[in-house]
């Protein structure tokens, strides 16, 4: 037979008591029924599957009688592969899992060596459910702002039809449920979420993470090296390294030009005040500088901080503005009886919208409109000042740099001053001196040209990156489209399949709902976790536990003969006989049930609990074990 992936198919169950086997059973395909009287023990075995693949019983929600055992062990086909799973019997949720890969039988040949133990919940190391969904090729789907990640128990809830769970409920219940997670696991089961899909959206966010960085560096990069409006470029590194190396040439020969004069002319070289009066001149246009430069700044920084105070006065004005108009609309319900004053009867008043106090007509939409006109106003000044306000900012930064830089220059000026006054130097000498500073000043811009360059490498290579981020991006992007389009056609078809099996299930129902004999429509809704037929969602208790097992069925028998659903074809259904569902009623979906799974293309399993099994399914190929009763109960623990 063909097999559909992802599939899961149980093979045996095993459950232990101080090392004993209190139950002990092997599975087959298609359908499975355990059955026996009310109240032997079949729901606690349904409970132990549950369990065993990975769902989740809380404390309140275990049988006395499973509370007895100590472990239960299951050989189970995930796509085909013979994986065995167990796990201990806790009160506590959440317990971890034990895997062997190899069939169960192998599995209870060792206790220790083969085994690798998981836990419940992602962590440093691989929870059980990641292993699972590798085995039956499952994307690892995220879903919510946390991007929590889908676990098996999630995917059972909607493969579990149980006896505690509420008939009109489609997903088994448990405690603090959320609409987006439904959604998620019924998309995925539909056969959204493809690898694709799910790889590009997680790439796509690590790629959207890392540009972000990138362009911060981008940005960081220019503003500290860019200041002097130069292109941080390798063309332009070149071209201003050729010109310094060039002036450091020209400047070098005409040292050794004044060198040579100074040694020939040393006795007819006279002293001379000009390279003070030089210095002293650089130093005062550099205070000039720096004053009109603090002065700008100090204006900016002025402006800055009115600015600050303005907007705060227009928050606290848009802030009463939309407290007043609160205020208003509260008021305006208001219909005074007695004078709040001296408390005496308030009368009437024939004025339309007057007021029930000062009997005065008010227009109350017109005090409303004038609010509301002052909010935009106000609003669109703050938004103003606020753009304003950064440009400002940008300003006084860039001002403080060239504070900074000025600063320095009028420093080092002010040490050669202090240096020519000690020291009185000829007119040739002082030339001489003027032109090694010169050559200093183009040595140290060589310098930090080459510093510079390691800036510009930097930041070509983060441009690069930045680039080939977004043509990823892009890529992704695209992928995820296509995705998308294709998710949204699977889900279409996919409910589509849902719906006509569950039509079918209603309409070959006996005849006691006359909705579902004429049945038309069936929708269903994961997020809220409902379904109804042709619009109606209330019927009988019996008629409700028949529907939500016709979808929970139909979900498996339409994915068993379509490959493109993500369901495992695999149903857990504990509700046959549930709300007072007649003996007959139960036994004719047991034959549908039957003859669908026998029909369907793909490998599938459904098991369930009965205890009015159709006489003609009673057979070892369909029953799994004893015909249960109160004296042969499902767990032997009276042996142990």
């Amino acid at each position: 037979m063909t097999l559909f992936k992802p599939n899961l198919e149980v093979v045996d169950l095993a459950i232990f008591r101080r090392g004993q086997r209190v139950f002990d059973e092997k599975f087959h395909s298609g359908l499975n029924i355990i059955r026996g009287e009310n109240s032997s023990g079949k729901s606690t075995i349904m409970d132990f599957i549950f369990y065993g693949l990975g769902g989740d019983l809380l404390e309140n929600q275990w049988r006395e009688a499973a509370l007895n055992c100590d472990s239960v062990m299951m050989g189970v086909k995930l796509n085909g592969k013979d994986v065995t799973l167990q796990r201990d019997v806790e009160r506590k949720s959440s317990q971890p899992m034990k895997v062997f890969f190899g069939p169960s039988s192998e599995a209870s040949k060792t206790s220790l060596e083969g085994w690798e133990r998981y836990s419940f919940r992602r962590g440093k190391s691989e929870s059980f459910s990641q292993v699972m969904f590798r085995l039956l090729d499952l994307p690892e789907v995220q879903y919510g702002e946390a991007n929590t990640k889908i676990t098996m128990n999630q995917l059972l809830r909607l493969l579990y039809s149980d006896q505690l769970s509420s008939v009109e409920k489609l997903f088994r219940g448990q405690p603090f449920d959320d609409a987006i997670t439904r959604q998620t696991v019924g998309d995925l089961l539909l056969g959204a979420f493809s690898e694709d899909y799910y790889a590009a959206k997680l790439n796509l966010k690590a790629y959207e993470a890392e540009i972000k960085d990138v362009i911060s560096r981008i940005s960081t990069l220019t503003r500290m090296h860019g200041r002097d409006g130069h292109p941080l470029t390798n063309e332009w590194i070149l071209q201003e390294h050729l010109r310094l190396e060039r002036e450091l040439e020209n400047l070098n020969a005409e040292i050794e030009k004044i060198e040579a004069q100074v040694f020939s002319a040393q006795f007819e070289d006279r002293l001379s005040l000009n390279d003070q009066k030089e210095t002293y001149s650089r130093v005062q246009q550099l205070q000039i500088e720096i004053g009109q430069i603090t002065e700008e700044l100090n204006f900016v920084e002025l402006e800055a901080a009115d600015s600050d105070e303005f907007i705060a006065s227009l928050t606290k004005k848009l802030d009463a503005l939309h407290e007043s108009k609160l205020i208003v609309d509260e008021l305006n319900a208001l219909n005074f009886e007695f004078c709040p004053a001296c408390f005496a009867p308030v009368g009437g008043t024939d004025i339309e919208g007057a007021c029930s106090l000062c009997k005065q007509a008010s227009d109350q939409q017109q005090v409303k409109e004038r609010a509301l006109r002052l909010i935009n106003e106000y609003a669109r000044q703050k938004q103003s000042s606020l753009d304003l306000q950064e440009n400002r900012l940008q300003k006084a930064s860039s001002l403080k740099a060239k504070l900074t830089q000025t600063t320095e220059l009028w420093e080092q000026a002010g040490r050669h001053y202090t240096v020519s006054l000690r020291s009185p130097t000829t007119e040739l000498r002082s030339k001489l001196r003027a032109l090694n500073r010169e050559a200093g000043y183009a040595q140290r811009n060589l310098e930090e040209l080459a510093a510079r360059k390691s800036v510009v490498a930097e930041l070509h290579e983060a441009q690069q990156r930045r680039d080939e981020l977004q043509k990823k991006i892009d890529s992704e992007k695209s992928v995820l489209a296509v995705s998308e389009k294709r998710d949204r056609n699977q889900i279409s078809q996919s409910r589509r399949s849902i719906e006509l099996e569950v039509l079918d299930f209603l309409r070959r129902d006996l005849e006691r709902q006359s909705t579902f004999k004429n049945a038309k429509t069936v929708n269903f809704e994961f997020d809220g976790d409902r379904i109804n037929v042709n619009g109606e969602s209330f019927f009988s208790a019996s008629s409700m536990v028949y529907l939500r097992n016709s979808f929970i069925a139909s979900f498996a028998t339409a994915a068993a003969n379509h490959a493109l659903f993500s369901h495992p074809r695999f149903m857990l259904m504990d509700t046959i006989e549930d709300k007072g569902l007649e003996p007959e009623r139960s036994r004719n979906f047991q034959r549908i049930l039957h003859e669908k799974s026998m029909n369907a293309t793909s490998g599938n399993q459904l098991i369930i609990a009965t205890s009015m099994i159709a006489p003609e399914l009673d057979i070892p190929e369909v029953t799994v074990g004893d015909y249960y009763t109160h004296e042969n109960r499902t767990l032997r623990l009276a042996k142990t």
